[in-house]
């Protein structure tokens, strides 16, 4: 790995979610402020998300958007099946997802490129004609209409919420302590950051993002120097700024 003297990294995503890439930055050289953007609220289940978690059974595929869905959606599954249906197949929009659903003694398949698209490519949908979506509220509607093209019928299980949070102070740490790359993992994150720094800050920011609708957003926010790692994995962000 390429040391780097100093170089200022920002890191957005909810607290707790930091450390591993933090410890692995700071191993490296790289100075790094950790500035939530957002922070993740469980919600509880209306009567119609629980018949969702009731018909598990009638579903041929669970997809787990996120690590967020797994934390804040397994409490509930185990709470109605100590056994998990044999006929289900699990999947995951990225490999730290599949991580945490093998504590729950889960095999999930999971996309070599994170995200929707990746996750469609990956599987074979054949024989499949209806899906659970574990996700947060309002999450993209890709996935969604990708299947719906296939007749296969998608529904959702919302079970968390993103709440945004501002970062006031950003605009003069990043003048007064030089940090220049800010790691931003989802559109939300990146709305948060929008508000909470003007334009001419925002110019001046390189973006590390992990696909192109985040680039493509970024970009239309204000920030012109974007770099795509194709995934929110330690080792991705790693390779992206290594490369700057």
């Amino acid at each position: 790995m390429r040391l780097v003297s100093g170089k200022g990294i920002i890191l957005t995503r909810p607290a707790g979610y930091n450390d591993s890439l933090a410890e692995k930055l700071i191993t490296a050289g790289y100075r790094v402020l950790e500035r939530p953007l957002l922070s993740i609220e469980p919600m509880a289940l209306d009567d119609a998300a629980k018949q969702r978690v009731m018909d598990l059974d009638r579903y041929h595929v669970a997809v787990f958007v996120s690590r967020n869905a797994v934390t804040h959606c397994m409490g509930h599954l185990q709470h109605y099946w100590p056994q998990w249906p044999a006929q289900l197949a699990w999947c995951a929009m990225g490999q730290r997802t599949a991580e945490d659903l093998r504590a729950f003694d889960i095999q999930a398949i999971f996309p070599e490129k994170q995200g929707a698209v990746g996750l469609i490519e990956t599987m074979d949908w054949s024989d499949v004609s209806k899906v659970l979506v574990v996700r947060g509220r309002g999450g993209l509607e890709t996935f969604h209409d990708e299947l719906n093209d296939r007749a296969i019928q998608v529904d959702y299980l919302e079970v968390y919420q993103r709440i945004a949070r501002l970062q006031k102070s950003l605009a003069k740490e990043m003048v007064d302590l030089q940090f220049e790359v800010v790691i931003l993992t989802s559109g939300e994150a990146l709305a948060s950051l929008v508000e909470s720094l003007d334009g001419n800050l925002l110019g001046k920011l390189k973006a590390i993002v992990p696909t192109q609708r985040i680039a493509e957003l970024a970009r239309y926010s204000g920030l012109n120097d974007l770099l795509v790692s194709g995934s929110v994995s330690d080792d991705a962000v790693l390779t992206a700024l290594a490369s700057i």
